[in-house]
């Protein structure tokens, strides 16, 4: 692939598409999103890319490549195969080789191969990874997008899953319109609708959602008029999308499709730029790549942008609890009232609703209606709170670190719901804020029983393990996250960090490599390395690894801290003592850089200055048993002897 294709100055930012989204609606454009499979990886569905691999690896194993072979002839031979599969076949040797991905146009074909001769087994496996999913963060802004009324109202999506549709359930009191049939296509093309149209081009999973090479050559029944009538009225924004089939990509090269104000293509930019057809197609379109992070990254800027005050932590919090608590109060008082009305039957009072006049009727409606608001403040004092009102409180005392309290509160929540994940997960981390590491591995274990697929906490209790000196167990809860999650960074650089306090420097520097093979711009893996160097004592390169997460991840105190004590072993003071000057403008309360500043001071000979850093460190935190032995020492050398003894005891306690 030629990184020349495409003109240079079509290439663009984040930033500089969402400039164009705020401008556009200043002059009414109206623009719609064609999301793939990349869009739906953060909720925890495979992208295309990973199932070919995954099937491919399969096939390898099981029934093996030689009988796979000539499956491949015999289907290539009645044209059921789009491709020839010794051109699958060397592409797959070269992803076993280098790590590169499949050609996404490959799909197809893999999951004919995959699922022969039973094809319904295909749709049960996709129907089984997407069970059970919830949309990730991305879907927050979009379904806000769709939602507003601004005629940015329209998905066209190649997925199966119904992500797009959940969100707007989830954020929004909006309905979409889900066209999940070609018969339906008409309604795609109707800009009278206001309401959030999703429209399936290959179908949704439970209508025989086309996945064969013969199903998506073309589209199916009018989507294909349809569409390209829509290009006429939206601006297309192409999120996830790899082009590997034949029927929306064909569509969208075809010279007759006019697009008004062209298309905007989303590429993940650690991946290189898009394939050949997918350069010129944007190119012909007068169009313009964008390089993002992926879906959920370009969504927040889009978000930030469009609606700062909705999706925010907090705001998005604040949203959903008061949506749930009403949900939950209307529920109750309905339930509460109805069972009152039970009792009343038994004893002989089950004629009083039946001779209510109509007014009395509403009025009665209006009281459950007014009892339905009531206040989590009020229904405590009516002793009506439910688990989850306890789960709000306990998350509120964790805010503002009243540990206790939230531990009270949790507990309840659990005596009243005992199977809630969440629950358990927010307790367990207020009891290792209380370094009560026991209670909080009980909490991570209950939470695993309940969803033993979610890689965060086996990899949140690896981390209490390795709080615990319990190094093996913390590998292997780590080993379970990676086996769930391969292609996350984030956790070899824990596995890496536990394989460093063991002392295994060899596995450790084996698991940075992998996470920065899997992320390049993972600033965690090269810190990880520069601590490998440092205790090798090569504190050159210690610095060059520091240099790169610092150039990544310029915010980032831990960085300034390691590089300013890199320096300090190379005795370049004056550098040691910006970095460490930088981490704590950073991170005021951070021990670490103070402690360093006492022994550059100490080295210089000014004792008394080293003595105060060394005791700022200590009253961050009582339990630095290096500082302890460093202000010892400074005090001994001063002849303050009991001071000196005083620290060596509270330094041998730790």
């Amino acid at each position: 692939m030629s990184e020349d294709i495409i003109e240079s100055y079509r290439v663009i930012s984040a930033n500089q598409l969402v400039r164009a989204i705020e401008e556009g609606k200043k002059n009414e454009e109206r623009f719609c999103f064609i999301l793939g499979s990349g869009a739906s990886v953060s909720s925890g569905i495979p992208a295309g890319v990973s199932l070919e691999y995954d099937w491919m690896k399969e096939m390898e194993t099981a029934p093996g490549m030689e009988e796979i072979r000539e499956i491949a002839k015999k289907l290539q031979k009645d044209n059921h195969l789009e491709y020839d599969f010794s051109d699958i076949e060397k592409a797959w040797n070269e992803t076993k080789n280098t790590g590169a991905p499949l050609p996404s146009e490959f799909y197809f074909d893999i999951y004919k191969l995959r699922f022969f001769p039973n094809h319904r087994n295909g749709y049960h496996y996709l129907e089984n990874i997407m069970a059970n999913k919830h949309p990730g963060f991305g879907y927050h802004p979009l379904a806000l997008m769709l939602a507003r009324g601004s005629g940015d109202n329209l998905v066209i999506t190649t997925n199966f899953d119904s992500l797009v549709e959940d969100a707007l359930f989830l954020y929004t009191d909006s309905k979409p319109l889900v066209i999940n049939h070609e018969l339906l296509a008409d309604y795609a093309g109707d800009s009278n609708i206001k309401r959030p149209i999703i429209a399936k081009v290959h179908r949704g999973i439970f209508f025989d959602p086309l996945n064969q090479p013969e199903e998506t050559n073309e589209l199916k029944g009018m989507w294909h008029d349809v569409l390209a009538s829509v290009f006429q009225i939206y601006t297309p924004i192409v999120i996830g999308y790899g082009g590997g089939d034949n029927s929306l990509m064909k569509l969208l090269k075809e010279d007759n499709v006019k697009m008004k104000n062209g298309i905007y293509w989303c590429y993940m930019e650690k991946y290189g730029l898009p394939n050949q057809k997918t350069q010129e197609l944007v190119q012909n379109k007068k169009g313009y790549l964008v390089r993002t992070a992926g879906f959920d990254a370009i969504m927040l800027a889009i978000g930030n942008a469009l609606f700062p005050h909705q999706i925010g932590v907090h705001e998005a919090e604040e949203y959903l609890n008061n949506r749930t608590s009403m949900q939950i109060a209307n529920y109750e008082e309905e339930y509460k009232k109805l069972t009152e009305y039970e009792d009343e039957s038994c004893e002989g009072k089950g004629d009083e609703l039946s001779t209510q006049s109509e007014s009395e009727f509403k009025a009665e409606i209006e009281k459950m209606a007014e009892r339905g608001a009531i206040s989590e403040k009020e229904r405590e004092e009516q002793n009506q709170l439910t688990a989850w009102d306890y789960w709000r409180q306990g998350k509120q005392h964790a805010k503002i670190r009243q540990y206790k309290n939230a531990i009270e509160s949790y507990t309840k929540a659990i005596d009243m719901q005992n199977n809630v994940v969440q629950f358990y997960y927010e307790r367990a981390r207020t009891w290792s804020k209380l370094q009560n590491y026991d209670k909080a591995i009980d909490d991570y274990t209950k939470a695993i029983e309940q969803e033993p697929t979610n890689y965060g906490l086996y990899n949140n209790r690896g981390y209490i393990y390795t709080k615990m000196g319990k190094h093996d167990k913390a590998i292997c809860d780590l080993r379970d996250a990676i086996n769930l999650r391969p292609d996350n960074a984030k956790l070899y650089c824990n596995r890496g960090r536990v394989y460093t306090i063991m002392g295994n420097m060899d596995e450790a520097l084996d698991n940075y490599n992998m996470a920065l093979r899997l992320d390049p711009k993972c600033a965690f893996a090269y810190i990880g390395r520069g601590i490998i160097y440092e205790k090798m004592n090569n504190h050159e390169k210690a610095v060059c690894e520091y240099e790169k997460a610092v150039s990544l991840d310029p915010r980032n105190e831990a960085e300034y801290n390691n590089r300013g004590y890199a320096f300090l072993a190379l005795e370049d003071y004056d550098r040691a003592i910006d970095d460490l000057s930088k981490a704590i403008v950073l991170k005021p309360d951070y021990a670490n850089p103070y402690k360093h500043y006492g022994t550059v001071f100490k080295k210089r000979g000014d004792y008394q200055t080293a003595v105060d850093y060394l005791t700022k460190a200590i009253t961050l935190d009582t339990k630095y048993k290096d500082a302890y032995l460093e202000r010892a020492e400074i005090y001994r050398i001063l002849g303050e002897e009991e001071k000196a003894k005083a620290d060596e005891s509270a330094a041998a306690s730790l």
